[in-house]
């Protein structure tokens, strides 16, 4: 099975089950297993691995066929693991948008209650058909965008902690954990955009509302796992909007069969700095699928400016600028106003030390040593874009030790902060 560099296995090439007489017979002992027994074998497995197996050999698949929904949600629980909550959130309010929208506020608190097990098996909420449509959203959508954003960050990381050899991060494999995390940050970005899609005229009215109750559910690394993703899907749509300002300028020739004023069908300014900055926000939200299609699909230039042209629409939820929902001042007046027990912990200086990596709701080392071992509820604007930029929230203990990516953390996080944040609240 290929892998990328971040080590995240690539997904198998679509084929049609079939095995030569040799290889039938040098499997013989796996297909012979009786029935139970192969079904045992494939609920295990995780998608990958199904469709690795079921593609190699026509026993297995015929076996799948025979329990295709059960094996389905197996694989899928396998494959996920704690993120199947935020998977099956994002596919519930694609499929029940209509009803989702109707009562945001309950969708919402089933989908806490949820992720506080951080367990769901899927078998009896999932038609097959349902089950088909998420296995292909992850294998399609969220595992090429996994490896794209985890071998991006390894580079940045890399140069940013300028140890070992040259290349020497680049050879990095993820562990199940930092591989969680990455997962987990991908679909909560697409249920972030789902909630505040700026083309969905029916929670246009609710759009910040409903950003602020998702992070609300949010422990403070969790939002800032999300909020990594997001600006790297912003600054993804920065390059791509500098690329095509000129395109779509409203002075280019190709618009000069219209008529003037008003401005041209297709056209925006985008060298004034606040309808760019509202366009780039708007297309971040657009979720994974316009994200996938830029980064993987675009053919050419042209292609690109017909994308940006039936997509580009504007968006004002101003995350990480000091009046946004992770700004400094939505942040201050939510502890002033109606502080949250988070809050409390914060004030309390509550004991939060490194618990390992291998528990889905624990803070990586990285979020301990910041705050010397004690709860902080501070994200967003309290954080360098620089960090986030290499990840500093995604990596296992071992990898940053190993790589030198503590010191790069302590030298960061003294250059943003010579004195603790918290002290000032």
């Amino acid at each position: 099975m290929e892998k990328s560099k971040s080590g995240i296995a690539k997904a198998e090439p679509k084929a049609t089950p079939s095995q030569t007489a040799d290889e039938q017979h040098s499997d013989s002992g796996l297909e012979t297993l009786p029935p139970d027994v192969r079904r045992m074998l494939l609920s295990i497995l995780d998608l990958q691995q199904v469709s690795a197996l079921i593609h190699a050999s026509p026993v297995y698949y015929q076996q799948y066929l025979v329990d295709r929904k059960y094996l389905l949600c197996r694989s899928l629980e396998q494959t996920l693991g704690s993120v199947t909550v935020d998977a099956f959130a994002v596919h519930l309010f694609a499929t029940q948008k209509s009803e989702v929208k109707r009562d945001v506020p309950g969708f919402l608190e089933s989908y806490s209650e949820n992720t506080l097990q951080r367990c769901l098996p899927l078998g009896d909420k999932l038609t097959v058909d349902e089950a088909i449509s998420m296995a292909a959203f992850h294998s399609r959508l969220v595992t090429p965008l996994a490896e794209y954003y985890a071998d991006r960050m390894l580079e940045i990381f890399a140069k940013e902690a300028d140890t070992g050899p040259p290349g020497s991060m680049d050879e990095a494999e993820l562990t199940n954990t930092e591989v969680m995390r990455l997962t987990r940050a991908i679909y909560r970005f697409q249920l972030l955009s789902q909630l505040a899609d700026p083309v969905d005229r029916a929670i246009r009215a609710s759009r910040q509302a409903n950003v602020k109750a998702l992070l609300d559910i949010l422990e403070p690394w969790e939002i800032e796992e999300l909020f990594s993703f997001y600006q790297f899907a912003e600054m993804k749509y920065e390059y791509v909007l500098v690329d095509v300002c000129w395109d779509l300028h409203p002075n280019n020739p190709r618009f000069d069969d219209q008529d003037r004023p008003p401005t041209p069908e297709g056209a925006c300014d985008l060298e004034n700095s606040l309808d760019r900055s509202q366009s780039v926000e708007g297309l971040t939200l657009r979720g994974l699928p316009l994200l996938h299609k830029v980064i993987f699909k675009i053919k050419d230039h042209a292609d690109l400016v017909s994308t940006m042209q039936e997509n580009i629409t504007r968006s004002y939820i101003p995350f990480n600028a000091l009046e946004g929902v992770l700004g400094e001042t939505e942040q201050l007046q939510r502890n002033w106003n109606n502080p949250t027990e988070r809050d409390r912990l914060q004030e309390a200086r509550a004991e939060l030390p490194f618990r390992g990596d291998g528990e889905a709701d624990a803070p990586p080392l990285a979020w301990t040593l910041m705050w010397s071992g004690t709860y902080s509820n501070l994200y967003g604007h309290y954080i360098s874009d620089g960090m986030r930029r290499w990840g500093y929230v995604f990596w296992d203990a071992a990898t940053m030790e190993s790589k030198g990516a503590d010191e790069l953390l302590k030298r960061q996080w003294h250059d943003e902060w010579e004195v603790d944040p918290r002290d000032s609240w």
